[in-house]
């Protein structure tokens, strides 16, 4: 039970951001309202303003979006009720809140909480594009390898060994088993303010998991080796374009049949200034990228430049094809056009990891 901001009744009825609005006032009081609710939107806007890049400030942005999020009671309620844990305590509880605030669509709304914190309140560019990255946290099962000054860790997810710089004021010795969502930050990732510390038994069948998982991915990186070079050998290259999807995807069967001894002819021309990419990488499979042939061509000076169509393209391209394409030099030479950067190959991956999370 809340107290009017307005009258000092207690009421539940409605709410603007920490403040509880009664009914009655909210109907016949509604200057009174709009004075809150601009209040309220100054206040936070000047929070928002003040913000550094530093991971505490890091933190902060994430309570203020999840302070709004929590405005919808009734939402909150279903969600925990779908929710694939139980919210046993307060810890669990962040966990779900920072779930419910980034990355659950409302259903009456269609949108996250943070999307729509982002439509009601005014922010530096940096500090949405921040707020963006919160929706697509890194999911898995982390091991704290080493525990270094002012509260951060170094993570390695057990299934791939990839290795995070994790920040957080939380409690966490040298092995530990965390799981759940880290969020990307600047050039680290944050805890969210809490997370799942699992115990040495659950530890121990995670560890099974990501060694029978390890030897899936050995067989796999194999047969895909040998689907590689039976491209390579079918098209003459691992990335030929066509001018439309139906002609991609009839070449696509066309190899396929041909790959497991079928009819389909031994070779399909591909159309020189197609934009559909057939790309087949060495060790992660085969994709379909729309506009893959357009970026080549930007690469290579063959098409003029454009910065929003670039970044669009780099955000959304299966990240095993960019990785590949940014091996190619022409890729540093297209960022320092579009965006103004000299990009090396020292610094390249800095900068790709403020396009993208998954980087």
């Amino acid at each position: 039970m809340g107290i009017c901001r307005i009258c000092g009744k207690p009421t539940t009825s409605h709410r603007i951001g920490a403040y509880f609005v009664c009914h009655d006032c909210w109907e016949k009081r509604k200057g009174e309202v709009e004075k809150l609710r601009t209040e309220l939107k100054k206040k936070v806007e000047a929070s928002l303003n003040a913000l550094t890049k530093n991971e505490k400030d890091g933190m902060k942005l994430m309570g203020i979006v999840q302070k709004f999020a929590l405005n919808f009671d009734d939402e909150i309620k279903t969600a925990l009720k779908e929710y694939r844990y139980s919210v046993e305590d307060e810890n669990r509880f962040i966990v779900f809140l920072n779930y419910f605030t980034f990355e659950r669509e409302l259903e009456s709304r269609g949108k996250t909480p943070a999307e729509l914190f982002m439509e009601e309140y005014d922010m530096p560019d940096w500090v949405a594009e921040n707020i963006k990255k919160f929706q697509t946290p890194v999911k898995g099962f982390f091991e704290v390898k080493e525990v270094l000054p002012q509260s951060r860790f170094i993570v390695q997810d057990i299934f791939n060994k990839k290795e995070y710089l994790l920040c957080g004021e939380i409690n966490l010795k040298k092995g530990d088993f965390i799981g759940d969502e880290i969020y990307p930050w600047e050039d680290v990732y944050l805890t969210g303010g809490a997370i799942s510390l699992y115990t040495d038994e659950d530890a121990e069948k995670f560890l099974k998991m990501a060694e029978e998982f390890e030897k899936l991915i050995e067989k796999s990186i194999e047969k895909q080796k040998e689907v590689y070079s039976k491209f390579l050998e079918y098209f003459g290259k691992d990335d030929p374009v066509f001018d439309s999807i139906d002609s991609a995807e009839d070449a696509l069967d066309k190899f396929t049949s041909w790959m497991e001894g079928g009819e389909g002819g031994k070779k399909i021309e591909e159309e020189k200034e197609g934009d559909i990419g057939i790309v087949c990488h060495p060790s992660s499979g085969i994709y379909v990228v729309p506009d893959y042939g357009k970026f080549k061509r930007m690469m290579e000076g063959r098409e003029a430049a454009d910065r929003e169509y670039a970044e669009k393209i780099m955000k959304e391209m299966p990240y095993p094809v960019i990785k590949k394409l940014s091996e190619d030099k022409n890729f540093a030479k297209l960022i320092k056009e579009v965006f103004g950067k000299d990009i090396t190959e020292e610094n390249l991956d800095d900068f790709m990891k403020k396009i993208r999370p998954d980087w």
